[in-house]
This record gives structure tokens, sequence and C-alpha cells, in this order.
């Protein structure tokens, strides 16, 4: 979480960051914690956290992820996974006009040690960016400010090709 210096203000892109890292906490992931705000003309329209769709079972609550048992890294096995991501809760909660010209905010939490995981949409996740009409991505890089990257959501790096 950064933490203004004394006398001084963070950045806005860090205190959006930061509200991305709390819900990221509410996460009932096991494997990773991601937080999502979204965000329209300074004002916050919508936010998420990664976890199963509502009345469902959590990992955090079974005890057990199933990527986790098979031992799959990031980008593999979403189709076995019981979350609905941070950036997808997040869009769910709004209407495409809505999002339009918006930017998302997403911060990445290591369970094990609640450090900064270096933040990055998955392959969907980023298509669905895309189709809301968001404007930018800023994704949470590390500790302390300024520790971000700003993405512009139609040209993004983290989207694969076929």
């Amino acid at each position: 979480m950064v933490k203004p210096e004394m006398g001084k203000r963070i950045s806005k892109e860090d205190m959006y960051l930061n509200c991305a890292e709390t819900f990221a906490y509410r996460s009932t992931c096991l494997k990773r914690k991601y937080g999502a705000v979204i965000v329209k003309d300074d004002a916050v329209i919508s936010t998420g956290y990664n976890g199963s769709p509502r009345g469902y079972a959590n990992c955090c609550d079974v005890g057990q992820c199933p990527r986790m048992e098979r031992r799959m890294h990031q980008g593999e096995g979403y189709g076995i996974c019981r979350a609905i991501h941070a950036e997808a809760n997040a869009l769910l909660n709004c209407s495409r006009q809505q999002t339009m010209g918006a930017v998302l905010y997403l911060t990445g939490i290591n369970p094990s040690d609640n450090s900064i995981h270096r933040a990055k949409p998955c392959p969907l996740c980023a298509r669905s960016i895309i189709q809301a009409g968001i404007e930018k991505v800023v994704l949470r890089t590390g500790d302390g400010p300024d520790n971000y990257v700003v993405v512009k959501a139609g040209e993004p790096a983290w989207v694969q090709e076929p």
C-alpha cells in the first residue's frame, strides 16, 4: 500500500491502485489475489476481486485450489479455476456505456506473504477490457510510489495473438 510522505499526497494512480489492492485482500483465491477498480471522470464506477460466483464454494473455504494441486502456472488451467477474475467482476457490474473511455486499475497480491505481484490481465480479461471500451489499464508492478505501468487498452502487449 502506497503511503504519502510527510505533508504530501499520493498520486491519483497510486490512490486508485491502493483501492484495487484493498479489494484484492477480499479475494477468495489461494493462488493469487487480484483487485480491480474502474474509474471514469475521476469517479469510481465499479470494483471487483477474484473469487467464485455468488453462492458457490470458494477455494479458501474448501481449502484447495485445482490449479495449485496440478502445479499450473499463470496462464494455465483457467478452465478448471473456480474464480471469476477481478477485472471480469468489475466489468460485470457496469454497462458498456459506463465503461467507454474509463480506466481500469489492477493490483495483484501474493497470498503467501501479501507482497505485490506484477499485475497482468489474462488474455480473456484483456479481450473483455477492450470490448468494454476501457481506454487504458494501470497495472501495479511493485511496492512503493509510482510502481505501475499504463497500457492503452486497444494496443495491449498482454493480449495473445493467435
